[in-house]
């Protein structure tokens, strides 16, 4: 149920440009025309059930979108990508000997290199895949997320700081007390976290916004389809314990860098916190204009982006931390600017707000 959103509420405290979808926008087109073709050919077989409902024409055109999905990445040349690479040796077991993967992407602020936003779909789509048994769709899902891992370190050595969505390598990616607010990444047997929106990051220093920096900042549609990715993928190796952790740190991220846990919150009148979705680890949700923790510059004020809400997502989320999280990864949980622990309830309480916030928002505008 919907609760009513106050006009005046108590605050805590209070990227990447916007990002174009290319690679989404033809992905959509592929199933649209293969469902099209699918459903004409059903159209004179009154026994076919209706496509909504999952039948054989949906079941078709899905195949046809998923071979032509594939094509994208399954043989992308990787050298020239501009993506980092980790070594065997730096990641969970489940990536030894796994190639990696990417999406070239093309087309508006995603050309010339590669995106969170492409890699992120692809892992989401091989990572559900490959729960189902799909063993090529956990080959590429592993390869994606390997580079994935990549593109959250920054560089190819993993004993630098980690970038995530900060804006050097430099360990404020691991710190909820400097900007950008909240932790993006957390070091271990493969950096958790969420990605820099494009790789590689001089391909940004055209940008209007971004001038002259390089690439920095998260974006949070394309974390949030990679995270899902990667759990399907620990489903699909039956959780082991180096991946479920690398899992563990990576959501604890998303929930400080998009969501802006711990901090970054208003109180409804009965009590309760309430995160807004972000665009990103720079900007948008409830990232303030100005001060410590400042938005990126270049882009609007507490900007909500409906497109990059994702209820279901962020209740498996919850669902996977409450479920799999271990002791030892209460270490993980950023603690609050004023030095109070956090707990795996609030971990779990951000995601739930950031349901009833997203919805109430799109409800009262």
């Amino acid at each position: 149920q919907a609760k009513v959103w106050p006009e005046h509420q108590e605050s805590g405290i209070g990227g990447a440009a916007a990002m174009q979808r290319p690679a989404a926008q033809r992905m959509i087109a592929l199933f649209v025309a293969a469902a099209a073709a699918a459903f004409a050919r059903a159209a004179s077989d009154s026994s076919a059930p209706p496509p909504i409902f999952g039948g054989e024409p949906a079941a078709k055109a899905f195949e046809v979108w998923l071979s032509n999905w594939r094509n994208f990445y399954a043989h992308a040349k990787v050298e020239d990508s501009g993506v980092p690479q980790l070594k065997d040796k730096d990641l969970p077991k489940a990536f030894h000997g796994v190639p990696p993967k990417i999406v070239p992407a093309a087309g508006g602020a995603a050309s010339g290199g590669v995106v969170s936003e492409g890699i992120g779909y692809a892992l989401m789509i091989e990572g559900m895949m490959a729960a189902q048994g799909d063993k090529w769709a956990l080959n590429l899902g592993l390869g994606l997320a390997r580079s994935w891992l990549g593109m959250v370190q920054g560089t190819s050595d993993a004993s630098e700081e980690p970038l995530g969505g900060a804006d050097d390598n430099d360990g404020s990616a691991s710190k909820v007390d400097v900007r950008p607010y909240g932790v993006s990444a957390i070091a271990g047997k493969g950096p958790g976290g969420v990605s820099t929106w494009k790789f590689p990051r001089k391909a940004c220093l055209a940008l209007s916004n971004h001038s002259p920096t390089p690439c920095h900042g998260s974006a949070t549609d394309g974390d949030e389809d990679a995270l899902l990715g990667m759990m399907y993928l620990a489903a699909a190796l039956d959780y082991p314990d180096d991946f479920v952790d690398l899992v563990a740190r990576s959501v604890v991220a998303f929930a400080s860098a998009d969501l802006g846990f711990p901090d970054m919150y208003r109180t409804l009148p009965d009590g309760q916190r309430i995160y807004v979705p972000k665009t990103g680890s720079q900007w948008g949700g409830l990232t303030p204009s100005g001060g410590k923790f400042k938005r990126e510059q270049g882009v609007p004020d507490w900007c909500y982006d409906p497109g990059y809400f994702s209820p279901a997502t962020y209740r498996t989320f919850r669902d996977f931390t409450q479920k799999h999280w271990r002791p030892e990864f209460d270490e993980y949980l950023p603690p609050t600017l004023d030095g109070k622990s956090t707990s795996v309830k609030d971990l779990a309480d951000t995601f739930d707000s950031a349901v009833l916030a997203g919805y109430n928002i799109l409800y009262y505008s």
